[in-house]
């Protein structure tokens, strides 16, 4: 009987045995898989946060529009939905306390500095390995993501007249507006509002007299932190900073068709994202060639008139280090 009890208690540590060892191997190859593909990783980790940036600035315009903050139960949980999905995908939301311990033990480089305490700002931390040349180089980004007003990396106004008394008749136009956004390369159009998206379909006896936009934008910046595998975190440098930004805009054109008065309103949200945003080559680049930071950034943005007769322009936080971020 002793020996049966044996001989079974040996077969079931076998097999847990063999199952740990399968297990271990599927772990193995499941962490070899994330770090081969850590680009398709963050590329949903962008879009995503991308989402969170609209959804969040999109919430501002209303809020402004309405003169009141406005709890509104689906966006919370759009929010809790899409961090959730970030979490699943590797991304460790910080607090500003927790960002302040971590980065103030990195100490290779001056520019990394703690952020001051705020409650209006979303910190998230994404890891994954880069090869270059046979070389591993740990790459850790640092987001932040502003939430409401209370930050620099949030900007808008209420009610800012583009123009009035222009009496300018609408048939004829092609654009009535446009957005231009300024990068390193110069100005870039970011969209033109036509006609048709702006007033009412029949444009033909449409004189329009006045422009007033209420928008709010809300800045991603992205701080490239970049070691080689075998060296401790210590030596971690920021190598590269980037931004996006997301703007929500309300156009309220006031005028007259066929000799009566009327007004539209019309929202639009458009993201816009700094040539080689959030580039791990580029902070590989940097950290391999220079002890500097490298930087990408979109700088402003410029509400047009039809003709760039008048202009509305803002300028979005550009940080090369997260203790520019308030």
């Amino acid at each position: 009987m002793r020996k049966k009890w044996l001989s079974l208690f040996l077969s079931i540590a076998l097999v847990f045995c063999f199952s740990s060892s399968v297990l271990a191997d599927s772990l193995q190859h499941q962490k070899s898989n994330v770090n081969i593909d850590g680009e398709t990783q963050k590329q949903k980790v962008l879009l995503i946060m991308e989402q969170l940036s609209q959804l969040r600035a999109n919430q501002l315009l209303q809020e402004s529009k309405s003169g009141s903050v406005q709890a509104i139960s689906t966006s919370n949980q759009m929010e809790a939905s899409l961090e959730s999905q970030l979490e699943s995908l590797g991304v460790e939301k910080l607090t500003s306390e927790q960002v302040r311990a971590r980065y103030t033990k990195y100490s290779a480089q001056p520019l990394i500095t703690p952020p001051p305490s705020t409650s209006k700002v979303k910190w998230y931390v994404l890891r994954y390995d880069s090869t270059r040349n046979g070389v591993t180089y740990n790459i850790e980004e640092l987001y932040a993501q502003g939430l409401n007003s209370g930050t620099n990396l949030a900007v808008g106004a209420n009610g800012a007249t583009l123009y009035t008394n222009k009496q300018i008749l609408v048939k004829n136009l092609i654009n009535i507006a446009s957005i231009y956004t300024q990068k390193a390369i110069g100005a870039i159009p970011v969209v033109n509002l036509l006609p048709y998206e702006l007033l009412f379909t029949n444009n033909d006896n449409v004189t329009n007299n006045s422009h007033v936009v209420t928008h709010r934008s809300l800045t991603t910046v992205c701080f490239s932190y970049v070691k080689r595998s075998d060296q401790s975190d210590y030596y971690q440098n920021l190598s590269y900073s980037s931004n996006m930004y997301t703007l929500a805009a309300s156009h309220t054109l006031a005028g007259y068709n066929n000799g009566q008065p009327y007004s539209k309103t019309t929202d639009k949200t458009n993201t816009v994202y700094a040539d080689n945003y959030a580039s791990s080559s580029k902070a590989v680049d940097y950290f391999i060639s220079t002890t500097l930071t490298g930087t990408s950034f979109v700088s402003s943005y410029t509400f047009y008139n039809h003709d760039k007769s008048a202009n509305l322009k803002y300028n979005v936080l550009t940080p090369t280090a997260p203790g520019q971020v308030n």
